[in-house]
């Protein structure tokens, strides 16, 4: 006989996966459209299963938008952590480079949904300062990021300075025609090596 421990354990089990198959799922949908395009409907049909079963798991589309904004944004601020303390203090801006650069070419859907909120915004979401306070929690970041490197003034607008820069290289550059995968990476990196250049030789190197 089946202990009842067991069976709960089975159940919890199976509920972690099948929020899991949602959120796979909804992150690809929302990568392909803005928020405001999107449907439940859509949803549970790359999910495979019934509408009503997303309802299980998560009360509205903006909870489950929330959710995964989220779960993105700490998966990819825990990493540029993790980079940027093993760095030293010389090429700690070029980490940070290629981590975000690295990362955002390899999670299509995360960067989309990005750009989308960015580009359109979702000023209806009463969400919205959630997500907003995950945007500012990556510019600490990017400023401690910059003060490790030795940068003494304006770190916060040469935090969104490098954010900026680097969406625009995805942006430009990502999907541009002509060019094959490997080298539309390789044209990103370069650029990406050239923004740290800038950034060491007028910003944190000091003048003579």
């Amino acid at each position: 006989m089946i202990r009842k421990d067991t069976l709960s354990k089975l159940k919890t089990k199976e509920r972690e996966l099948r929020q899991a198959l949602i959120i796979e799922a909804a992150r690809n949908v929302f990568g392909q459209k803005t928020y405001d395009k999107v449907s439940m409907a859509e949803i549970a049909n790359a999910a495979g299963i019934a509408k009503s079963s997303i309802y299980t798991y998560f009360k509205s589309q903006e909870e489950l938008y929330a959710r995964i904004t989220y779960l993105d944004a700490c998966t990819f601020i825990t990493g540029l952590k993790k980079i940027t303390q093993q760095t030293d203090k010389k090429n700690v801006v070029q980490a940070a480079i290629d981590y975000f650069l690295d990362y955002y070419i390899s999670h299509k859907s995360h960067w989309r949904m990005i750009t989308h909120f960015a580009l359109h915004g979702n000023k209806d979401m009463a969400s919205v300062e959630k997500l907003n306070a995950i945007g500012r929690e990556l510019m600490d970041l990017f400023e401690t990021i910059f003060i490790q490197a030795g940068c003494k003034t304006d770190t916060r607008l040469m935090s969104h300075t490098l954010f900026s820069c680097l969406s625009g290289v995805l942006i430009a550059f990502r999907n541009y025609p002509g060019r094959s995968e490997k080298e539309r990476i390789v044209h990103m990196k370069r650029i990406g090596n050239r923004i740290n250049a800038i950034i060491n030789a007028y910003i944190i190197t000091p003048k003579a």
